[in-house]
Order: C-alpha cells, then sequence, then structure tokens
C-alpha cells in the first residue's frame, strides 16, 4: 500500500475509542483531512506524538476504503504554550476554526496554512490576540477569494472619500454619500481603513506586523469578524466565552 507523506497541522483531535483518535488537519497539498490514528491515546506508541491539536508536522499516511490513516509523523513545531493563557488559548481555536471552515478546497489549503501558522507563531510571541484572530480573519477572506472592496466606493466608484464607511451589503468601504442608503454600515477613522489596507496588501509574517490602538481595533475586529462571519454565513461564538468572563469579573 503507497504511503503518502504531506505536513500539516492538527486542528481537531476526537477520540472514539480508549486509544485510539480521529484527527482532522489542514495540510499544505491535501485540504482539509480527517486521519484516523490509532494508539494514538498510548504515550510511546508511533501514533502517540503529533496527534494534539496545535501540532505542526509531517505525517506519513495511507488511504484505504473509508479513509486516511497515521502511519507515522515528526513533530516539526507545537504551539502547546499557548495554552497557558485563557484569552491566546481562545483566540487561537477561534482561528483554528475559521481556517477549518476555509480549508476545504485543497488549492487553497497551502496558503491557509501558511497564513495559520504566522498567526499561531504571532500570538506565541506575545503579540495582541484580539489584532492577530481579526487581521487573520480579512486575509483569510482574501485567499479564499471574498476580498472586501477597500480601492473605492463601492457602490458609486468615487476615489474622492472624506468619510469612509465599511458597508457589509456591498462588501466593502463606502463614501458618506451612499452610507446615507446604508444604515448597517460602519463608520471606519483613519487607523481602522489603513489596517485593513495593510492586512490586504502584507504578505506572510508581514501580515501581522502592525499595531492599532485599542479604540480603533475594536472597530477593525468588530468589521472583520462580521465579515467573515457573513461569508461563512456562520456565526462564530468562541470568543464570546471572553465576553462572558469580562461580564462576571
Amino acid at each position: 500500500m503507497a504511503l503518502i507523506k504531506t505536513k500539516g497541522i492538527v486542528i481537531r483531535e476526537v477520540s472514539y475509542n480508549d486509544t485510539d483518535k480521529m484527527l482532522s488537519l489542514i495540510t499544505e497539498d491535501l485540504g482539509k483531512i480527517s486521519v484516523s490514528a490509532k494508539n494514538a491515546k498510548r504515550n510511546g506508541t508511533r501514533s502517540s506524538y503529533g496527534t494534539q491539536v496545535l501540532t505542526y508536522g509531517e505525517y506519513v499516511l495511507f488511504k484505504g476504503s473509508s479513509g486516511y490513516h497515521l502511519n507515522s509523523c515528526d513533530v516539526i513545531m507545537n504551539y502547546y504554550n499557548l495554552a497557558k493563557d485563557l484569552v491566546c488559548f481562545t483566540h487561537a481555536a477561534h482561528i483554528l476554526e475559521m481556517a477549518e471552515d476555509a480549508a476545504k478546497d485543497s488549492e487553497i489549503s497551502s496558503r491557509i496554512l501558511v497564513l495559520l501558522l504566522y498567526a499561531l507563531q504571532a500570538l506565541s510571541k506575545g503579540r495582541n490576540p484580539l489584532l492577530i484572530s481579526s487581521a487573520f480573519a480579512l486575509k483569510l477572506m482574501q485567499i479564499c477569494g471574498y476580498p472586501p472592496h477597500v480601492s473605492n466606493c463601492a457602490v458609486c466608484d468615487t476615489y474622492d472619500i472624506e468619510s469612509i464607511y465599511f458597508s457589509f451589503k456591498s462588501c466593502g468601504f463606502i463614501c458618506e454619500n451612499c452610507a446615507k442608503q446604508d444604515t448597517d454600515a460602519v463608520m471606519l477613522d483613519t487607523g481602522a481603513a489603513k489596517g485593513m489596507l495593510y492586512v490586504l496588501c502584507a504578505e506572510k509574517g508581514g501580515i501581522f506586523n502592525f499595531e492599532l490602538s485599542d479604540k480603533v481595533l475594536s472597530v477593525f475586529s468588530t468589521v472583520a469578524f462580521r465579515y467573515i462571519s457573513q461569508q461563512h454565513d456562520k456565526s462564530y461564538r468562541k470568543l464570546e466565552i471572553l465576553k462572558n468572563l469580562n461580564n462576571i469579573n
């Protein structure tokens, strides 16, 4: 039986008996796949290494009638340290969920994997978790072919914009005149608009190499998360955990 070698990151692990796991991986060339890992819960076995969420490794698989099965793996990097901080870990989980929803297409999975690794690396270095996860959401939509329109007004095409608004109906920037007809549009200050432009133009690790004030980041993240929720037709709820904790405290 031919073996398949691929690099990928574990984004989900589910135990299905006392010894085995079912893994979900985002890979560089196979898209998002499910992998059966026999004896992965037994310490010291060949399948016990590299089968935890947030592990990036090189996986040797074979494909049977029921799907992919893990033969062996070599860990390249792990991001387990993020679990030490609730805020970082929650944002990491949110990032994994967004990536999982987008990685169904094998043609773009390699780009999603690279973006995901840079985001997790930025979180590991102590960068602002809200900035990293919201920038990730925006760049992810660009990779998937749904970038917001930011070159001019998405409605009237004017370049002469004094006050920039983000329209979820028109999927991008609109001018103050067109915003009068779009009551759901969100006004962007200069910092938030420039932040969006920066993320869409930046590449690789540079995507996360910027800073925003708390006030500007609040608007930036609100727009980014709402935009990806709209495009994926899904309500992401992991960050509500943090909101609920803040309300309790």
